[in-house]
């Protein structure tokens, strides 16, 4: 048997690549092709923009969180978290230091 290689289909797919290859760079060189793949892009990028718009509406609409309010969670969860360390900090050096009793917590129905 002799030695065939890529056979028929892998010859067809390297012609078809080094065509489309050609192609691709003679439409770059072009000042009218350049500027057909910046409209191109610059319509992808307004359609995405489109798209995510439209999701966040529909996800709004459905009672669904988007990312925006996960971020906003986020952040608020941290700064519980960063006020709850510096209370935290506070209470154990009241203790450490004998000043007494602690204070008694807000809303505890004394006044």
């Amino acid at each position: 048997m002799g030695r065939e290689g890529k056979g028929i289909a892998g010859s067809l797919l390297d012609a078809g690549t080094k065509l489309v290859a050609r192609a691709a760079e003679t439409v770059i060189k072009d000042p009218r092709g350049q500027e057909a793949v910046a409209r191109a892009v610059g319509l992808a990028q307004r359609g995405r923009k489109q798209v995510e718009a439209l999701q966040e509406r529909v996800m709004a609409a459905a009672g669904i969180p988007g990312r925006q309010d996960y971020q906003d969670l986020a952040k608020q969860l941290a700064r519980i978290k960063r006020k709850a360390r510096e209370l935290s900090e506070k209470l154990e050096e009241t203790r450490r230091g004998g000043g007494g009793e602690p204070p008694d917590p807000p809303g505890d129905g004394s006044r």
